[in-house]
């Protein structure tokens, strides 16, 4: 098939990747790669140079007096005539952006779009505009959680799961005695804080990494707690070094206080073999197992305290399996697949005829 995979425009697609977005939609293109396809890539410059990119920032504007959403639609809109001017048999919009969900109604290509994140504004905007409108549009999202809050604009989806290359997670069969470690970016959201509270109160060590996302919550809610014994923040680490971290660890401690579209941390913690606890939100029940990980009551404390002490008692190869059997990105890919054939299922039959 020849498919054009449209990203998009906050950050490029290539390693070392700004957040899951990145990574899945690097994974989705080369996989699909690998598998015989001609895969075009539409997303920012300084996307990964093995790929057929074409960037979205390829019209130089000179009016400073455009607002960022105007600069935004004016990406979109020439990349987008870009494409519906070649003959692709699929285009699959991973972008935040309206204009594209509104460009695919009427696409004369066989369109799909993926939501990886909450009905922001501008998702709303979109889904609004084509709401009830005859088109041929296909949609899905990443859990079934996030599709419930989809449901009220979107009847019909499809629920297809991020993977993560499981392969290039190694399984640890062992950790350090008492240590238990918190991934993801330093915010609100994610709630650190309250994952170096329950580790001390389990007198667990927890060591902490990731990127810095918000300045202000740091300085106010993590940074006093470093100066505590048995704390370490290690800062953003890249692939090998986390790798190292998480597979050392009893558990790793998954504090989002918000309902996370999916939670790539947790899959990547499982293919290490390290047991998760979760609170239970966002789409963690779906991921995670009696066999893997625990799911607590949103900041029941107690509960999570007596989940991280009982951690030990979990089979770390139940967690390698979980991880293989249900995050792998082979499935995620298969899933993405048998869509696009279904899409153009009538263009199969002719050329089997």
């Amino acid at each position: 098939m020849k498919i054009a995979i449209l990203a998009h425009n906050k950050f490029p697609i290539a390693e070392p990747y700004a957040g899951g977005l990145e990574m899945i939609t690097h994974q989705l293109v080369q996989s699909l790669m690998e598998r015989g396809h001609e895969v075009h890539l539409y997303a920012l410059s300084g996307s990964d140079p093995q790929f057929d990119v074409t960037s979205l920032d390829i019209v130089q504007v000179a009016n400073n007096e455009l607002t960022e959403f105007k600069m935004d639609e004016l990406m979109y809109r020439n990349v987008l005539e870009v494409i519906e001017s070649i003959d692709y048999d699929v285009v699959h919009n991973h972008s935040m952006h309206e204009l594209p969900i509104i460009w695919g109604a009427t696409s004369r290509h066989k369109f799909l779009t993926s939501f990886h994140t909450p009905v922001f504004d501008s998702i709303h905007a979109g889904l609004t505009n084509i709401f009830g409108r005859d088109h041929q549009e296909r949609f899905s999202v990443v859990s079934g959680k996030l599709g419930k809050t989809y449901q009220h604009l979107l009847p019909q989806q499809e629920v297809v799961y991020n993977g993560i290359d499981t392969a290039a997670w190694n399984f640890s069969g062992f950790a350090e005695k008492d240590k238990v470690c918190w991934i993801g970016r330093i915010c609100k959201e994610k709630a650190p804080h309250l994952a170096i509270d329950y580790a001390l109160k389990a007198n667990k060590k927890i060591v902490l990494a990731g990127p810095l996302s918000n300045t202000e919550y740091f300085q106010e809610y993590v940074a006093p707690r470093l100066q505590q014994d048995g704390v370490e923040y290690l800062g953003h680490l890249k692939h090998k070094a986390l790798n190292r971290l998480i597979g050392s660890s009893e558990a790793t401690l998954f504090t989002s206080v918000w309902d996370e579209p999916y939670g790539l941390v947790i899959a990547e913690s499982l293919a290490c073999g390290t047991p998760v606890i979760s609170f239970n939100v966002g789409a963690a029940p779906e991921i995670l197992t009696e066999e893997t990980g625990f799911l607590v009551e949103l900041q029941d404390e107690k509960s999570f305290v007596s989940a991280i002490k009982y951690c030990t008692k979990l089979n770390r190869k139940d967690c390698r399996e979980r991880a293989i059997k249900f995050c792998d990105k082979t499935q995620m890919v298969d899933a993405y697949e048998a869509i696009y054939k279904e899409m153009i299922a009538d263009k199969l039959k002719k050329i089997a005829v």
